[in-house]
């Protein structure tokens, strides 16, 4: 049984060892540049370059990609022709850069360990971005954080032809999450990775395989689809670098206009901490029906 308080709905403050502090100023790393990442990309720039509050709290923003703008991209993702032949990664940095005299820095290479910060400190934390659209991708992007062993955040923005999905986290600990929210205060200090609350992400199912620009071309992806998402992303930077982060999960649905949204709240992370809980068993499955169904 759940009681008021497990329904409560909390904010993230995620946890770090060295302590919390309002003054805590953020690294973020946006891995892959292309369908979706390209116009995250856009999003974190208009962040930064924003001047708002919250626009303090980014101090670095680093675009990770090694791929290149071909044609085909033009149009569907965040490039334009005379973008074709240069590094993604680069080539969003130079243009922000340029527009909103920013300093995004750039890495024309897969997500590695060693492009992350050396230790994070309670001030000084470190967000990773997930724009990825394989399976591989996001398995990657695990172990390296896996292997961190810090509470780095994690944000997975994923999608297929009309639908998709955003989730945030900073543990792999089921242990931790049992003891997530603190009751007097209503904050959640721990959040499951994406790899914990929606382990399929990291499946290679053969539509997965292709990548944004190819589902485009065989018309198994949305024209929209990617900004929306990023849109989405977006919303929940904003939300949680104001400290008013209440959800962790959304689901969307652009054909249907829907949209499911799972609360902060120790009745819901409790899906994930390996707690028996037959309504929230029940719950879980009606959230994950075939119009909603993870991208």
């Amino acid at each position: 049984m759940s009681s008021a308080v497990d329904r409560r709905i909390g904010v993230f403050y995620p946890y770090h060892r060295g302590g919390i502090s309002e003054r805590t100023t953020w690294s973020i790393f946006l891995v892959g540049c292309g369908g979706t990442g390209s116009f995250i990309a856009h999003a974190l720039a208009q962040a930064k370059a924003s001047k708002m509050g919250f626009s303090e709290k980014i101090d670095r923003i680093v675009f990770i990609d090694p791929d290149d703008v071909e044609e085909r991209n033009i149009g569907r993702q965040n490039f334009a022709p005379a973008d074709i032949c240069y590094n993604k990664a680069q080539t969003l940095a130079f243009r922000y850069n340029l527009a909103f005299g920013l300093n995004i820095e750039w890495i024309g290479d897969f997500f590695k360990k060693d492009m992350l910060p050396k230790r994070e400190t309670s001030q000084s934390r470190t967000m990773v971005i997930g724009g990825v659209d394989t399976g591989k991708a996001r398995r990657d992007i695990k172990h390296i954080i896996k292997e961190r062993e810090e509470n780095i955040v994690w944000m997975d923005c994923g999608n297929g032809y009309d639908r998709g999905q955003i989730t945030i986290g900073n543990t792999f600990s089921k242990k931790e999450l049992k003891k997530s929210v603190d009751p007097d205060v209503n904050i959640a200090h721990y959040l499951p990775y994406p790899s914990l609350a929606l382990p399929e992400l990291l499946g290679d199912e053969e539509v997965e395989m292709l990548s944004c620009s190819e589902a485009l071309e065989r018309e198994a992806q949305g024209l929209y689809v990617n900004r929306f998402m990023a849109c989405m992303a977006g919303e929940y930077l904003r939300n949680f670098l104001e400290s008013n982060l209440k959800h962790f999960l959304t689901w969307m649905n652009l054909q249907s206009m829907e949209m499911v949204t799972l609360p902060i709240c120790q009745y819901h992370i409790d899906r994930y901490s390996g707690l028996k809980r037959e309504k929230v068993k029940i719950e879980a499955a009606e959230i994950m029906d075939e119009v909603l169904m993870p991208a």
